[in-house]
């Protein structure tokens, strides 16, 4: 196996990397401010994803545009389910929280069809199909790297909006509204914060998040159903608990961390080893189990912080 053929290997997993990344901060920002997990980010997700296929492939709007509109359903969606559903369910503990999700999921799932029909199809093919610049080859160690556009600018929009992002939470007010928040929400109200206002704002942040990763997942020729990004919202659950759900880019750094594991394994294969062809197909499982051996040495996380109380 030479260098630039695992270097290709691992490029092939930057759109997976990007979505990932962008999947775990938005359960994140939820997480943080309204201690409850979103079952429902993945479904809110594939519906904004709907809106702009939808507005490309049968209206002809570019594609930034049905993006931004699709965003706009995921910020719709965010602010409905904190403002509408959980103020009105203040009694409500975090599990219930979460099990409310999980109901939505359900409705959109059998709303998305009656909205759109059912078909299997790949929205945004057309993009890069035939086109020279699809691809971006480079000579590299004796070989050919080839890179898709597609990945560079999911890769490039990823390392921006995360970027622009955690500039905020550190440097701005709203940042420290929200880590106000997300320290105790209580005292951040004692200290005059809205935590409402924040709360809201992380709900229709995350959503719309969720929207962009699912037209990135999409733009990389994947077919678009109710469910398909299910995949991704489990490993974006799996990368909070391996960063560590106590910070915001723990998750991130999470993300990156499953997709190059799972292509490490995967090298397996191209080794003259006996049965390592057999274990590279259980990658995923591997991925799983080394993920479950550092949460029982560490439970925080990769990067978590030990919750420590006063007593």
């Amino acid at each position: 196996m030479t260098l630039p053929f695992a270097l290709m290997m691992l490029l092939g997993q930057l759109v997976n990397m990007c979505v990932t990344a962008l999947a775990a901060f938005a359960v994140t920002m939820v997480f943080r401010t309204s201690t409850t997990t979103n079952f429902a980010q993945g479904s809110v997700a594939a519906l904004g994803c709907y809106y702009t296929a939808e507005l490309f492939g049968k209206y002809g709007v570019p594609v930034y545009l049905g993006l931004i509109a699709g965003m706009l359903v995921g910020v719709l969606c965010g602010l409905f389910i904190d403002i509408v559903i959980f103020r009105n369910g203040k009694s409500v503990n975090p599990v219930g929280k979460q099990i409310i999700t999980m109901g939505l999921v359900s409705i959109i799932f059998g709303g998305i069809p009656l909205r759109f029909g059912n078909p299997e199809r790949v929205p945004f093919e057309s993009l890069y199909r035939g086109k020279e610049a699809a691809n971006i080859i480079v000579d590299f160690a004796g070989g050919k790297l080839v890179v898709s556009r597609h990945a560079l600018i999911c890769l490039g929009v990823t390392v921006a909006v995360l970027a622009a992002l955690f500039l905020l939470l550190k440097f701005s007010k709203w940042g420290l509204a929200v880590r106000a928040t997300a320290s105790n929400e209580f005292t951040a109200e004692l200290m005059g914060i809205n935590s409402h206002a924040i709360t809201a704002i992380s709900w229709a942040l995350a959503c719309a998040l969720g929207v962009l990763a699912a037209v990135m997942y999409a733009g990389n020729g994947t077919a678009i159903t109710a469910s398909f990004m299910t995949t991704i919202q489990v490993n974006a659950f799996l990368a909070c608990i391996l960063g560590g759900f106590s910070t915001f880019y723990g998750p991130v750094v999470g993300a990156v961390c499953i997709p190059l594991v799972s292509t490490l394994v995967s090298f397996l294969q191209y080794l003259p080893i006996e049965g390592a062809a057999a274990i590279s197909r259980w990658n995923m499982v591997i991925v799983y189990v080394l993920l479950m051996i550092v949460i029982l040495i560490k439970p925080q996380g990769l990067l978590g912080k030990p919750v420590a109380k006063k007593v």
